[in-house]
């Protein structure tokens, strides 16, 4: 009779850490689920309705107007943009360029003005510098204008000779026509080598005047900083 209590209380010791066992199984079994359900990804969406929502996958729709990948507790696992029209990346492409431009051309002038400071002392060795330079125009325009009044000279010496032919009846040599023809081409090369000259050496002076502008602006920029 002693041994029936004996086997109860085994009994029930049993049962009771059979259910402690089950138990602890069970909290083990949601502790993985809940940190699975944390882990896992999801893609926060805003839809056609202008509702924000969770979804395991995304429709190529939904991928064009930006989405997130998060987890869910909320940590945002990566951001991406909705995509551009061809409209809206043409504007930006423009905007993109005209940026670049400027910090280009802000980059030139900064480098420009550096050279000037560099090169030069004062006013004065820009403006002795400017007449050097038109003098040296002068003397090539000079030369050039001799040289086409030698032509010209030609020109008529050769047309004359054929005029005199012609007034005796006899027929112009072939050599004669082809000599005036020559001289009248070199005369025409020369005429348009003068007139780029002539606008070339404009730019110059002007260019050095821009120089000088520009030079003088700096110095005084430069002296009242100094202040």
């Amino acid at each position: 009779m002693a041994r029936i209590p004996l086997i109860k209380a085994n009994s029930i010791k049993l049962r009771t850490s059979l259910w402690l066992v089950l138990a602890l199984f069970c909290s083990a079994l949601m502790f993985v689920d809940f940190s699975y359900g944390q882990d896992r990804q999801y893609y926060r969406v805003i839809n056609e309705r202008g509702v924000t929502e969770l979804k395991s996958s995304l429709s190529p729709a939904e991928a064009k107007r930006g989405y997130a990948i998060v987890t869910l507790g909320g940590h945002i696992i990566k951001e991406v943009p909705a995509e551009l029209s061809d409209e809206e990346f043409a504007q930006l492409s423009d905007e993109l360029k005209k940026r670049e431009l400027v910090a280009q051309q802000e980059q030139e002038a900064r480098e420009y003005n550096e050279s000037l400071l560099l090169r030069y002392s004062t006013v004065d060795d820009l403006e002795a510098e400017r007449q050097r330079k038109l003098s040296e125009f002068d003397v090539r325009i000079s030369i050039l204008r001799s040289n086409m009044m030698s032509l010209k000279d030609q020109v008529e010496r050769q047309q004359s000779r054929a005029a005199n032919i012609e007034r005796t009846g006899r027929e112009v040599p072939v050599v004669i026509g082809n000599n005036i023809a020559e001289l009248e081409q070199k005369l025409k090369e020369a005429d348009t080598s003068l007139k780029s000259m002539d606008n070339e050496k404009d730019k110059v002076d002007q260019r050095y005047a821009l120089d000088i502008e520009r030079f003088s602006q700096l110095v005084k920029k430069h002296t009242s900083t100094d202040k």
